[in-house]
């Protein structure tokens, strides 16, 4: 869920809530002023009515025979009299000219006349707001005044958050399109917000160390790369100087071919790490329209004395010329690790088949087991043990993928492209 999408639900859910508290508490306080009002009013009618009743002779009787619609008077004996406490309620009495029961606010309580010496219950009554009609309409209206404030605060916040919102994710935007190797600093959009300043800094203040610490393990690696290869070289072209002189020596000559096959693979590995921490630094920024099949048709040409020396035979499938923007040195390095594999791993009189699709190359050689973890880095006498660890870089490197598996006495390696 979107930052702005989040803090919208969580703003109008809690708008609801309140809304909804305000107008139950509204719709309370609104039925309470209306019953004040007519308890008033049916107050001042009692008051009015016990007062003519103890000063007017016969005024009660008159009314019990023509009682007026809204009081209900009926004589009572006097501890049934004492016994009444005034209240008021609300009720529904039925109006025959509405032919139903309506609401209305009764206020009851009882007197003794002074006239006449009797006691009285006096029931006297007002039409009211119904409670029902007035949820209905309020609801109606609250209804409305609910997806009026709704809709504006849906589209104000999203107006305003995102406005608020627009240099964080400019700020995202820059950082994706961000490369440690690149070592330029982002535009960083300017911003008055404080929570936004403090994360540019900070982020300005993390890129830079990055940068800087990557830039030194970068010119660390290749120094020390270009260090070692030069002292290598020397040794070695002495070592073979040397060898030729006292070739004479079988004993001499086997400790100094030792020797030599051990700088050598020194060599190469110096070689690979170099190629493998450029592969993971990125530092292969140009790309072009490669087309895979040729260079592994070239790369074979390097491979082909090797191969027929083994009586290894090459078979290819498919006509598909899958094509991939890449590096084309690192296509011809991805290949060239993969066929050497394929030749070291296989066995004398084996085969090695290439089959092409359209979104895949398959690399298949003969062989008598499967090799576990194979794109780890693994020791052996013949190899630095990089060549598969340089080959998952680069299929890493551009979003490419690789698997591995044992079939039918098989090791396939299988490369999709899309």
């Amino acid at each position: 869920m979107k930052l702005i999408n989040y803090l919208i639900s969580r703003i109008t859910l809690f708008f609801t809530g309140v809304m909804l508290l305000w107008s139950i508490l509204y719709f309370l306080l609104q039925m309470k002023e209306i019953h004040d009002g007519n308890d008033e009013g049916l107050t001042n009618l009692k008051q009015e009515f016990i007062a003519k009743a103890n000063t007017t002779p016969g005024f009660v009787e008159n009314l019990k025979d023509n009682a007026p619609l809204n009081l209900i008077i009926r004589e009572m004996m006097q501890e049934e009299a004492e016994g009444v406490i005034e209240s008021f309620t609300t009720t529904k009495i039925y109006f025959a000219t509405e032919l139903e029961k309506e609401e209305v606010r009764m206020l009851t309580t009882a007197f003794r006349c002074e006239q006449d010496g009797k006691y009285y219950q006096l029931q006297c009554f007002t039409s009211t707001v119904e409670s029902d009609d007035l949820i209905k309409n309020m609801l109606y209206l609250l209804l409305g005044l609910w997806v009026a404030l709704s809709l504006t605060l849906v589209i104000v916040n999203k107006i305003t958050v995102s406005r608020a919102n627009r240099p964080f994710y400019q700020l995202l935007d820059e950082l994706r399109k961000f490369r440690l190797d690149s070592s330029r600093m982002i535009d960083l959009p300017p911003t008055r917000i404080k929570e936004y300043v403090q994360l540019n800094k900070s982020v300005k203040e993390l890129l830079e160390r990055n940068i800087t610490v990557f830039t030194e393990q970068k010119q660390f690696i290749e120094n020390s790369a270009h260090e070692l290869q030069t002292p290598l070289a020397t040794v070695i072209a002495k070592m073979e100087m040397l060898l030729e002189k006292h070739q004479d020596n079988r004993e001499y000559a086997e400790e100094m071919a030792g020797l030599l096959g051990i700088l050598n693979r020194m060599k190469r590995l110096n070689t690979n790490l170099l190629l493998l921490s450029k592969i993971k630094n990125r530092q292969f920024a140009k790309t072009a329209a490669v087309n895979l099949r040729d260079v592994l048709d070239a790369v074979f040409l390097d491979f082909e004395d090797i191969a027929a020396y083994r009586q290894i035979t090459v078979e290819k499938k498919g006509s598909d010329s899958p094509v991939v923007q890449m590096d084309e040195d690192l296509a011809h390095i991805l290949f060239t690790n993969l066929v050497k594999n394929a030749i070291t791993h296989n066995k004398q009189n084996g085969k090695i088949i290439i089959g092409y699709a359209s979104g895949s190359i398959t690399i298949s050689n003969s062989g008598n087991e499967t090799i576990k973890d194979v794109f780890n880095r693994y020791q052996s006498e013949k190899s630095s043990g990089l060549g598969l660890s340089i080959v998952k870089s680069i299929v890493e490197l551009y979003g490419i993928d690789i698997s591995y598996r044992f079939e039918n006495g098989l090791h396939i390696f299988e490369i999709k492209l899309t």
